[in-house]
């Protein structure tokens, strides 16, 4: 057990003396990784973060049922002893036409228009909160409440919303395809730094195998090297999509401001960091693993 701690101890240390000999160049290389793996970081932060306003979104959306301009208050009392015992609805609220008609004229832009008014044109109606926002369960029960007496229209505010799912449903699919095409990327960029090192070390290799080191001796240094350019570019990448995010940010908050809402991205967090690190660092890995096995198979050839 000793003997291999000390092995890889001398491995760490080995990586991290080549690393400093080159230090600028090692940096580029971590920063090219760095750039390609920020780009589906800032995607998936942007996604989540508009997924979450989509479900407080979701929380807020009502169905509005306007009763008939001339419905009684027996009407209006026998749909809410209906919408009381319905399971499909959560909570409603109902709005009189005189109270619709005073809201209305609290605002001095329709002051004018009010006065010309000979009588009260607002319906009765009912605000609904649904308990299951699926479409399907929101079509049955528009077709429940359409059916009562007294219903003339029922509102539901819900197409530009399934339309928006869509979006972010896409936006993932586009998420995982990038994810995808940028590992890749990295993987290939971390395999031909890595095919340079031991080009550049070949001699050293030859003598470490004549001498009786076995693969995993000679592999060692290189898959930490692999597993180091991971962890900076990711760490790079983090730092990079942070700012990239807070710029967008000045923004966001200012627009959203003028729409008296609470919005912005996400920062990332550590469940961010530890997927987008352990991530890297195993492309880093197993980059490293194929291209020095691909090299000793070539040499015992």
């Amino acid at each position: 057990m000793n003997t291999w701690l000390t092995q890889h101890s001398q491995a760490r240390q080995l990586v991290i003396s080549r690393l400093r000999e080159n230090l600028f160049g090692n940096l580029f290389i971590a920063f090219t990784i760095a750039v390609s793996l920020a780009l589906p970081i800032i995607m998936y932060l942007a996604l989540t973060s508009f997924s979450g306003l989509v479900g407080s979104i979701k929380n807020d959306s009502h169905m509005s049922l306007f009763l008939t301009t001339d419905a009684t208050p027996t009407m209006a009392d026998s749909i809410h002893n209906t919408l009381a015992t319905h399971a499909a609805i959560k909570k409603f609220q109902f709005i009189s036409k005189e109270a619709a008609l005073k809201q209305l004229a609290n605002d001095s832009q329709n002051e004018n228009i009010i006065q010309t008014l000979d009588k009260n044109p607002l319906p009765d109606a009912f605000f609904i909160e649904p308990t299951d926002l699926e479409s399907a369960a929101i079509n049955q029960l528009k077709t429940d409440l359409s059916q009562l007496d007294g219903v003339e229209a029922i509102q539901i505010d819900h197409a530009w919303l399934k339309r928006l799912n869509y979006l972010l449903a896409l936006g993932g699919n586009a998420l995982w395809v990038l994810a995808m095409l940028l590992g890749f990327a990295i993987f290939a960029v971390i395999g031909n730094t890595i095919r340079m090192q031991i080009l550049t070390q070949q001699q050293e290799i030859e003598v470490s195998q004549l001498i009786g080191a076995t693969h995993s001796f000679i592999r060692r240094p290189f898959l930490y090297s692999g597993a180091i350019y991971g962890l900076a570019g990711a760490l790079l990448a983090l730092a990079i999509a942070s700012c990239v995010i807070l710029l967008f940010n000045l923004s966001i908050v200012s627009l959203a401001t003028e729409y008296q809402a609470d919005f912005s991205l996400r920062l990332p967090n550590f469940a961010t960091l530890f997927v987008t690190c352990l991530s890297a660092i195993l492309l880093g890995v197993v980059s490293a693993y194929i291209t020095v096995s691909k090299s000793l198979f070539k040499s015992i050839n």
